[in-house]
C-alpha cells in the first residue's frame, strides 16, 4: 500500500516536473531559466522516489531497512538535530548577508533577508507554543 502511494507520488512528481519544462522551453513567464531550474528539481526528485519505489517492490531486505529506520528513534533524533543546525546556520548566514545588503546599498535584498529571518523566528515561536501544548 505504501509503495502504491510513493509510486503514484513520484509520477506525478515527474508530471509535474516535464510541464514546468515544457512551460520553461516555451518561454511562459519572465523567467523561463528559473522555471526550468524548478523543473528540474521537481523532475529529480520524483525520479528518485520512482526508484526507490521499484527497489523497494524488488528486495524486501530493502524494504524492511527502510522501514526499521523510520521507525527508529535515533535517526528521528539524528534528523531533529540535523533540522536544528540548518535552522541556526540558515539564520545566520541570512542576518550577515541582510547586514551586508543593506550596507552596499542593495537595500530591497536586505529587507527581504531580513523579512525571511523574522518569519522563520516567528514561525519557530507559533510551533512551539502548539507542540508545548499538545505534548
Amino acid at each position: 500500500m505504501k509503495e502504491n502511494k510513493l509510486f503514484k507520488i513520484s509520477i506525478a512528481e515527474i508530471a509535474i516536473g516535464v510541464i514546468i519544462q515544457i512551460l520553461a522551453v516555451i518561454g511562459i513567464g519572465d523567467e523561463s531559466g528559473i522555471l526550468s531550474g524548478v523543473g528540474s528539481g521537481i523532475l529529480a526528485v520524483g525520479a528518485v522516489k520512482l526508484f526507490r519505489a521499484f527497489r523497494m517492490q524488488s528486495n524486501p531486505e530493502y524494504k524492511k531497512k527502510i522501514e526499521t529506520a523510520a521507525k527508529d528513534e535515533r535517526y528521528a533524533f539524528i534528523s531533529m538535530k540535523a533540522k536544528e543546525a540548518a535552522f541556526g546556520i540558515y539564520l545566520m548566514i541570512a542576518a550577515v548577508v541582510s547586514i551586508i545588503w543593506m550596507l552596499t546599498g542593495n537595500r530591497e535584498q536586505g529587507v527581504l533577508a531580513s523579512m525571511s529571518i523574522c518569519l522563520l523566528v516567528f514561525l519557530y515561536a507559533v510551533m512551539f507554543r502548539i507542540l508545548a501544548k499538545k505534548y
